[in-house]
């Protein structure tokens, strides 16, 4: 009985250790992680993701989810409360900001790096430069062939970004622009691709096509080439990228005339992981990410 005894109380010892190791265990595999999620343009998701990356190298407690689908759809995911953080390549809208005052949401604007939009055209195109003029005329439908810019008698094939896009939105603002105050728009013919990479592909197979987005797609390129824009036809053309680098000093002085800030959102100034993530990518070591990825870091605070 006696021995009984003992090896019940044997076994049950056994057990409490057996669970003790195996509570200990589980709290050490199930590393607690802070998820943070990031949606929207599709200019900054490969350079939200590298962000995302070095930072979850140095902080392995925080995994960072990130998603494209255009600007707007970061902007309406925000105001949903259902992203941390909104990436946009444009400002926010005056229909957005009282959206979000109605949903109770409070959105705060991180600057953190600029974009130069390039035009591009297939690499046999004679065409090497334009005014904003002429590229308004064409992607506005005004102009159709390539031989009224100095090209080939060559009818123009447009190709653009899909509406949620905040380059089809910068572009339609800054370069379409106004005529006798009312908005020019994109020409009906011109066909809508997902994502600035399909475009760029649709460039490079169309010796008769035109497009624009973000040059840190195009500067290394050699299948699209980028054209020299002009502010008017007495301008010198400026490239935004020389010798597949992009040109920062032209974008930050202006000279460039087609490039604007990128920006974050998030709901009220960030607080916690948020604003760690924040810090990081406005710290040095974020901008030295945005120059490995061909954007344009913000400009050295004077």
């Amino acid at each position: 009985m006696r021995t009984v005894k003992s090896l019940s109380a044997y076994l049950l010892i056994l057990a409490v250790v057996s669970l003790m190791f195996s509570a200990c265990k589980k709290k050490t595999d199930d590393v607690e992680q802070t998820v943070l999620t990031v949606k929207g343009s599709d200019t900054m998701v490969n350079l939200s993701q590298k962000w995302a990356e070095t930072y979850m190298k140095l902080h392995p407690e925080v995994a960072i989810q990130v998603t494209g689908g255009g600007s707007g759809t970061g902007v309406a995911a925000l105001l949903n409360k259902t992203t941390d953080l909104a990436n946009s390549s444009r400002e926010l809208k005056a229909v957005e900001l009282e959206d979000a005052k109605s949903k109770g949401v409070t959105p705060f604007v991180y600057k953190v790096a600029l974009d130069g939009i390039a035009v591009i055209v297939h690499p046999e195109s004679k065409v090497d430069s334009l005014t904003i003029e002429q590229v308004r005329d064409i992607f506005s439908g005004k102009i159709t062939n390539w031989k009224d810019v100095g090209g080939a008698n060559l009818p123009i094939t447009l190709y653009g970004r899909e509406n949620s896009s905040g380059t089809y939105e910068f572009f339609k603002e800054h370069v379409l622009g106004k005529v006798d105050g009312k908005q020019v728009d994109y020409s009906p013919s011109t066909q809508v691709l997902q994502g600035t990479a399909a475009l760029g592909e649709a460039v490079a197979r169309d010796n008769k096509g035109i497009g624009y987005g973000g040059v840190g797609y195009f500067a290394e390129r050699t299948d699209v080439k980028i054209l020299y824009i002009k502010k008017d036809k007495d301008s010198p053309g400026i490239l935004p990228s020389e010798n597949k680098k992009v040109n920062y000093e032209a974008i930050w002085s202006g000279d460039y005339s087609i490039s604007r800030y990128l920006y974050c959102f998030t709901n009220g100034e960030a607080t916690g992981k948020v604003k760690d993530f924040m810090d990081f990518i406005i710290s040095p070591e974020g901008q030295k990410v945005v120059e490995t990825m061909e954007y344009i870091p913000l400009p050295a605070k004077k």
